[in-house]
């Protein structure tokens, strides 16, 4: 035996020094494909991939004096989308007034992963480097992020290998490893200027007066309720309390998803309200909504892609969990509803 676990031990410690060497290389490759999105001018094109639907998208992104500039659309349909300058985005849809959000986070996952702290993803994340690989005509560093736990989706990013730039992403179940969503690469141009969209969005940057209103005025990032940006101490303190003035609470969130909006919203034709809390980890978000319950109404599951709705009856109301993670973890967060006081 003692001859076995001799002759065995050595190869233990190299597959664990080839397993931290892949960490190491997964980290690397993400921090340099962060500093190359800050950097770039590029047009990507992707269809958004589901089960059900298929989505064309364009994305732009450019930089003009130091200041980053993006733009998406949906190809399909009426045009809509959005376009970020620094830190405002702006939400458009033929026909309607653009609505612009201060210290907004991107609304599509390819964005945030190009955003978001890597300090984050590797609390909730173990990132390895899983070999090499060819989308739009390019080859590809593939990056896998799993899951600490199996209450959120992993997944698979694929890394231009000469411009460092992430060309695709895909979700994947964390119990089966079987993709649930894709934001799949078709088509991919590197530039040395920003195109024309860009430009424009960066024109309208300088010469805008409610943009040049809101990046001028300053901006308190505690009391903005918006993206990973107002996850401060102070504006944790002031969700607590918030919070408990709701009267009623969680026992189960996610770990790393964090509080970061409280909303009351009147519903008109129930004469009643809509009280909402928004979670986030960064890479994805949760919504949970406590609401009067209807009569009568029946309490389904909905998924649309990575999306997936759970409904819980909590009399005299109905508990609402939306988000873009597993519904089992819904389920688990919407029975863990309770109010002080009441068994």
């Amino acid at each position: 035996m003692a001859v076995l676990l001799t002759a065995v031990l050595p190869f233990s410690n190299l597959w664990a020094e080839d397993r931290s060497s892949q960490n190491q290389d997964a980290e690397h490759r993400l921090s340099e494909m962060q500093n190359a999105y800050r950097k770039s001018n590029f047009e990507l094109y992707f269809v958004k991939q589901s089960i059900a639907t298929a989505e064309p998208i364009s994305f732009s992104h450019g930089v003009v004096d130091n200041r980053q500039y993006s733009h998406w659309l949906y190809l399909n349909g009426v045009p809509m989308g959005y376009f970020s300058a620094e830190e405002i985005i702006a939400y458009f849809r033929a026909g309607s007034q653009p609505e612009l959000v201060e210290r907004g986070v991107p609304p599509f996952l390819i964005g945030r992963f190009n955003t978001v702290s890597l300090d984050k993803v590797y609390s909730n994340y173990v990132p390895v480097s899983v070999g090499r690989n060819r989308i739009a005509g390019r080859n590809v560093f593939m990056i896998r992020l799993s899951p600490k736990k199996n209450d959120r989706y992993g997944y698979v990013l694929y890394i231009d290998e000469i411009t460092k730039i992430l060309l695709q992403a895909d979700v994947v179940n964390p119990t089966d490893g079987q993709m649930v969503e894709s934001y799949m690469a078709t088509h991919f141009v590197n530039t040395s200027e920003p195109n024309k969209i860009i430009q424009k969005i960066n024109e309208a940057y300088l010469n805008d007066p409610v943009i040049i209103e809101m990046t001028s005025r300053g901006h308190d990032v505690s009391d903005s309720g918006e993206g990973e940006a107002a996850v401060t101490d102070t504006g944790k303190n002031k969700r607590a309390e918030e919070v408990r003035k709701l009267g009623w609470g969680l026992s189960y969130v996610p770990s790393g998803y964090e509080l970061v909006k409280i909303e009351r919203n009147s519903i008109t034709d129930q004469n009643s309200e809509a009280e909402h809390l928004l979670y986030t980890d960064g890479l994805s978000d949760l919504s949970v909504y406590r609401i009067k319950a209807l009569e009568g109404s029946e309490y389904p599951v909905v998924k649309q892609g990575i999306t997936n709705l759970f409904r819980y009856r909590a009399d005299p109301y109905e508990i609402v969990v939306v988000g873009d993670i597993p519904v089992e973890t819904e389920k688990k967060i919407a029975e863990s509803y309770s109010v002080p006081g009441n068994n």
